[in-house]
């Protein structure tokens, strides 16, 4: 069974989105395994991150300019602009200076794109959009996603949290995409070309095991995915 991971956590690193924009956490270990744990993660989630902006949260963590070119570089290889440093070393922070990198209270938070890549959500947000997604139409976002209308073959939706399609799911959904196996799909007709929770995989559910005319939800259970009725929870 694939261990739980929240928020885009994987060893010694964590991404999320915040007001300001991504903060990149860094955490113990050794520097060159920490630079290819965010490598391999910005490759796994790169449709989230495209042209956002980062701080760097260094914690005591002393690096010299060599150190911190190389993250600058591998972040600027996925368009992502390192726009501050959160740091409580002294050395750290006067390289991050001789860069011309802010401290993160200087750093405010532009959208300079217009695509639908929410970096400024907490985990708890989402987008809320009350149209049709049709084929060739992506939808991404690091919180959660509500559809008011349908999800077509062809049209997908990427969400770092859980997806709501209030209408027909036939297209492809990835839920949890940066690592959050405890995210659900639901929607009232749930017949997606592809569905993903975290990094499980499933097919269509077949049409016998379905009860006809009930909203569905998908979630991870014993290693795998499950559909089971949508029902209102009960207080």
């Amino acid at each position: 069974m694939v261990a739980k991971r929240r928020s885009g956590v994987t060893g010694s690193i964590s991404i999320k989105g915040t007001e300001e924009g991504l903060v990149v956490g860094i955490g113990t270990g050794e520097w060159s395994t920490v630079t290819n744990e965010v490598a391999d993660l910005l490759r796994q989630k790169a449709p989230f991150f495209d042209g956002a902006r980062a701080i760097l949260n260094l914690g005591s963590r002393e690096l010299d300019l060599e150190d911190l070119e190389h993250v600058q570089e591998l972040l600027s290889v996925h368009r992502i602009e390192m726009c501050a440093v959160r740091t409580n070393n002294a050395r750290t922070a006067a390289v991050a200076a001789s860069m011309g990198i802010a401290t993160a209270t200087e750093c405010k938070h532009e959208q300079t794109h217009e695509t639908q890549h929410q970096t400024g959500l907490e985990p708890e947000e989402g987008l809320f959009l009350k149209r049709t997604i049709h084929s060739g139409q992506t939808v991404e976002c690091l919180g959660h996603v509500t559809v008011l209308g349908d999800l077509n073959p062809g049209g997908q939706v990427l969400a770092g949290g859980d997806i709501v399609i209030w209408g027909k799911l036939r297209g492809t959904v990835h839920a949890g995409a940066i690592g959050d196996d405890g995210a659900t799909v639901c929607a009232l007709v749930l017949a997606p070309t592809q569905l993903r929770i975290g990094s499980h995989i499933a097919r269509s559910p077949e049409e016998e095991a379905r009860e006809p005319g009930v909203p569905e939800i998908a979630r991870v259970q014993d290693g795998g995915i499950v559909v089971e009725p949508w029902r209102a929870i009960k207080s």
